[in-house]
């Protein structure tokens, strides 16, 4: 092979990487497939809670092509906002009043979705149907016709948005989903926040700050519980970063909302978090004091289970009937 067919062979794949400052993955493989097991999975509620009746009328074949459809061909980063207007009104991400639970800045612990599969008490929006089907995937349109006719990119696709990618294809996708999260919660809501986040455990820039608490509604929120817990992937405490309820962002949060006419409640290192984060972080130096007893045994046994179930979920839902 010579070296103008090399070139010639490469010269897609590197002209898109040219074109993001930050690529990342290209669309997952037999994307349309998963979309599908998956809708159909959540749509005959075999995943337990949330449970809604309403799920069994939904048409998975079309939502899956309105998901799809809203970013065929499309420049990834000039995704416009209203390109899955359509897809959630087929799916809204829907939760059970007083179950709401928002995250920000704990991404990679599982916290939230510890929290959320142990207890129906919380959902976190990983678990509301458009959650669960997005959930781990990778997809982007594709303009340049490096995408095997699908008008969808599986080479490359941009990682994330700033000034040369406002409008990025994923980030679009969960900034109107955690809108819709934020606007159908009622009753008593929930956020888990990351007491050392550098910069801070409320971020001015993340998505519960410009997407969900905005949007909060006054007239049918009766509460917002701030749950403000420790990092427990630190190997040895960083109290440089360290927020409590009644300073720095948190304060500021707390602030914020209350403007919005919200009332807010705010916990430090809630019990019920700590007993289940020390089952998986055993050996974080914020877990001596939950390290004996039989609470951190029944604990890690549940978080063991999650697992088991979670896997055997992603490996079964292909083999999911399409009929009821």
């Amino acid at each position: 092979m010579g070296i103008y067919t090399i070139f010639l062979y490469l010269s897609p794949i590197l002209a898109v990487n040219v074109a993001y400052n930050n690529p990342g993955q290209g669309t997952t493989h037999n994307i349309t497939d998963i979309l599908i097991g998956r809708c159909e999975e959540y749509r005959k509620c075999l995943l337990g809670e949330p449970c809604l009746p309403s799920y069994r009328n939904v048409n998975c074949l079309a939502a899956v092509e309105s998901f799809l459809g809203g970013i065929r061909n499309v420049d990834p980063c000039s995704t416009p906002y209203n390109a899955y207007d359509e897809f959630f009104k087929m799916v809204p991400p829907t939760t059970v009043r007083n179950t709401t639970m928002f995250w920000s800045g704990v991404k990679g612990t599982n916290v939230p979705q510890d929290i959320a599969q142990v207890t129906p008490y919380f959902n976190v929006i990983g678990e509301t149907f458009p959650g669960y089907m997005a959930g781990n995937l990778s997809w982007c349109g594709a303009t340049d016709g490096n995408d095997t006719g699908l008008g969808l990119n599986f080479t490359v696709c941009p990682k994330g948005k700033g000034a040369t990618c406002p409008n990025n294809t994923k980030a679009i996708f969960w900034a109107k989903a955690s809108n819709m999260f934020a606007t159908q919660a009622v009753d008593d809501v929930y956020v888990v926040l990351n007491a050392q986040k550098p910069g801070g455990a409320f971020s001015k820039y993340s998505f519960f700050a410009t997407e969900e608490a905005p949007n909060l509604n006054p007239d049918v929120v009766k509460n917002v519980a701030i749950y403000l817990i420790p990092n427990f992937t630190l190997p040895i405490p960083n109290e440089m970063y360290a927020e409590t309820c009644t300073n720095g962002s948190v304060l500021y949060l707390q602030n914020f909302l209350m403007d919005m006419n919200l009332n807010v409640t705010c916990e430090e290192n809630p019990k019920e978090i700590m007993w289940l984060q020390c089952a998986r972080f055993a050996d974080s130096p914020y877990c001596g004091p939950y390290a004996k007893g039989n609470p951190v045994v029944a604990a890690s046994i549940v978080v063991i289970l999650l697992q088991v179930v979670f896997a055997m979920s992603l490996s079964g839902w292909n083999t999911i009937s399409t009929t009821l």
